[in-house]
């Protein structure tokens, strides 16, 4: 069964972040990408980094990750990077 585009585009964001925490020199304990469940509705991704054992999470709607199926930019990719200015 083939992934979703909602799918693949959490892959994407989630790679994507790791790349750019490297990069900031931010050392990371984990990142998740998950939707749907008690937390989020089943529309918005909610990407959760932990950096020295606190956790910050970043909500998106499933057209901003559809839309980072092949490539995380625009609106996104800016969330993205408000989210490790908030972590340095």
């Amino acid at each position: 069964m083939p992934l979703t585009p909602f799918e693949k585009g959490k892959l994407k964001i989630a790679a994507h972040l790791r790349e750019e925490l490297e990069l900031a020199g931010i050392d990371f304990e984990s990142i998740r990408c998950k939707s749907g469940g008690t937390q989020t509705h089943r529309d918005t991704a909610r990407v959760i980094i932990t950096v020295n054992g606190n956790s910050m999470h970043l909500d998106l709607k499933a057209h901003e990750v559809e839309e980072c199926e092949s490539l995380v930019f625009g609106e996104t990719w800016r969330k993205i990077a408000g989210l490790i200015e908030r972590l340095k």
